[in-house]
């Protein structure tokens, strides 16, 4: 019942903030943008090639990490999964028309009995395809049915997070989680979320109000399994691993395997040479430093990856520094010169880079909470640079307890994500030496603040 009465007293200071009849207006016109797509171009087979940027509208409203959103931007969530693998899961439905009229029967299906089932027989169809249409947490399948009808379908498009919303309100052990079919989780979670929204806390509207009230930050720490405690002086979100937040579907668990130029359009950002045979991560530094070089920044890269980072970026003259021109202490030096990339303008850094293609996310981290460490007063732009797939490790792992107490303050607010695509994206953008760095802030990705009063 605390619980319960804790979450209402949030409610009306949310629609204070929050401009539900805007937002209905906008996702009305998301959804007959995305209805038109579906109708007009996956449905009619003889309607010529579905170009990339066809896709790509409709990848903004489904996808949160979509190629051209910024921070402002509305869609219905972070998916994360891969633009190239949403344009080819869209070509897809013109060729199989039996998996294109089985998500179709799931999209217009209203009745919950019937729509289940249409759930289960899609997912029968589509076992062992890795094309993110379907997975345990039923992110794909979300996001479709969010952006085809915003009103009544939740823009929770992960399970995991449903069923933690649910278990918070008290309604989780009603439910048969692990008894019940995929199509009956996601149709009746939706369902429950909703209602229990409306019974229990008093908030009622369309399902894209519902979410927007449940992901809000002063919400969203109580169900997610975060604890607020009080660590010098300061408040600090703990996050508690629960079993509702494994990690997200995706093809490939693995991101950071070598990548074939051939395939790969965001390739031609990057010298030919031999960059086939560099993993991922490598390219990302290369984009950064072409980048950084292109905006008038001297760069910095550790000696130990330059000969392969080479491989892909080919410095002008006097771009590439071969030492640093700082002025700390040896220990700070040693520390600095580990950093994947370095903006550097005159005798200061500018920003500073870690590419993380591991699981764990630690050691860039580390390197950038020694820095602070060692030079409270430094003032840098720090940017953990990774897959979109492993945004919720590096926010959680940027907002641990340990680097909130750095002073003169938290790692969290001076340390963003950058996701690979948005590095990308960027390094695309027509007329990027005239523009200033400050780009990457349309672009970057936050943890919640520490004193934000969530």
């Amino acid at each position: 019942m605390e619980k319960i009465q804790e979450l209402s007293a949030l409610v009306d200071p949310f629609l204070s903030r929050f401009d539900s009849v805007a937002s209905d207006q906008l996702w009305a016109a998301h959804s007959q943008t995305f209805r038109g797509f579906w109708d007009q171009r996956i449905k009619v087979s003889d309607g010529g090639p579905i170009s990339d940027d066809e896709c790509d509208a409709v990848i903004r409203i489904l996808d949160r990490n979509g190629k051209g959103n910024t921070k402002t931007t509305e869609a219905v969530a972070r998916a994360m999964i891969p633009q190239d693998v949403w344009r080819r899961l869209f070509r897809t439905f013109r060729t199989n028309n039996e998996l294109r009229d089985a998500l179709d029967r799931v999209l217009v299906e209203d009745e919950p009995g019937r729509k289940a089932h249409a759930i289960d027989a899609l997912y029968r169809l589509n076992a062992g395809e890795k094309n993110n249409l379907t997975g345990p947490t039923g992110t794909g399948i979300g996001a479709l049915l969010a952006a085809y009808d915003p009103f009544r379908n939740l823009s929770v498009i992960s399970l995991k997070d449903r069923r933690a919303i649910l278990e918070h309100l008290g309604q989780g052990l009603s439910f048969d989680w692990k008894g019940s079919t995929i199509g009956e989780t996601i149709v009746w979670s939706n369902r429950a979320i909703r209602e229990s929204a409306a019974q229990l806390l008093g908030l009622s509207g369309s399902a894209r109000t519902v979410a927007r009230f449940f992901y809000d930050p002063a919400v969203q720490p109580l169900w997610k399994g975060v604890n607020t405690v009080h660590v010098a002086g300061r408040r600090v979100h703990v996050e508690v691993p629960t079993e509702a937040q494994d990690g997200p579907d995706r093809v490939d668990a693995d991101a950071d395997l070598p990548t074939d130029a051939s395939q790969d359009p965001a390739a031609s950002s990057l010298d030919p040479v031999q960059q086939g045979n560099l993993r991922e991560s490598m390219q990302i530094q290369a984009l950064l430093a072409r980048m950084g070089a292109m905006m008038g920044f001297y760069i910095w890269l550790p000696k130990a990856d330059r000969a392969r980072v080479l491989q892909a970026w080919t410095p002008g003259p006097g771009q590439l520094l071969d030492a640093l021109p700082l002025g700390y202490d040896a220990l700070t030096t040693k520390t600095i010169e580990q950093i994947d990339v370095l903006w550097l303008r005159r005798r200061s850094i500018a920003r500073a880079f870690e590419v993380e293609h591991t699981t764990s996310v630690y050691s860039g981290l580390l390197r950038m909470a020694d820095l602070i460490a060692l030079q409270p007063d430094i003032n840098v732009k720090l940017h953990i640079v990774a897959s979109s797939q492993r945004e919720d490790k590096v926010l959680a792992e940027i907002s641990r307890p340990v680097f909130a107490m750095l002073e003169p303050k938290p790692l969290s607010d001076m340390c963003s994500f950058l996701t690979y695509e948005s590095i990308r994206e960027i390094a695309d953008l027509r007329h990027l030496a005239w523009l200033s760095d400050q780009v990457l802030e349309d672009y970057e990705i936050t943890a919640p603040s520490s004193d934000d009063g969530a």
